[in-house]
């Protein structure tokens, strides 16, 4: 009987670090109006799950251009000039026509928006290897918040717990 219910303490333990291993996945998320004033809004995690939305604005070169996307290939954190962190992603979108899009996007997250530098964005939305939109620079408005670490594992699952 008791070496049941260590068995069962034992999985249950591991069951639970594996949980919160996952829950510690690296991501990135934010919103806020591009370099172009497209309305975005995305959260992006390093397992490829999540989803990015992008709406052109209604008075700009791309008026009425929108993408859904919610495949992803790829997700690569990394850090930039001045220390912070950027993550990279590709993965394929839908446009409001119905028409398959690749997307390339780079978000990188210079701190708390009003305290400092402005978070940049770089997205490019392709039709096979033609790129219709490319929007990069800094946020007009919003934020971009990355929670990874890639020096420090241990901190980046401490990070993810406390908040």
């Amino acid at each position: 009987m008791v070496r049941r219910h260590t068995v069962l303490f034992v999985f249950i333990a591991v069951f639970t670090a594996l949980g919160m291993i996952a829950a510690a996945a690296d991501m990135v998320g934010g919103g806020g109006q591009t370099p172009l004033s497209a309305a975005l809004g995305f959260n992006v995690h390093s397992d490829l799950n999540g989803q990015l939305n992008y709406n052109a604005d209604p008075n700009g070169p791309y008026a009425g251009f929108s993408a859904h996307c919610s495949s992803w290939s790829s997700y690569t954190t990394r850090t930039v000039t001045g220390g912070y962190l950027q993550v990279i992603v590709n993965g394929t979108c839908t446009d409001q026509d119905g028409n398959t899009l690749g997307i390339h996007a780079g978000f990188t997250d210079r701190g708390t928006p009003g305290q400092g530098l402005p978070d940049l964005v770089c997205i490019q939305f392709f039709l096979g290897h033609v790129l219709l939109i490319h929007d990069h620079g800094p946020m007009q408005t919003g934020n971009i918040t990355i929670h990874s670490d890639p020096n420090n594992a241990a901190g980046t699952m401490a990070e993810m717990l406390s908040s």
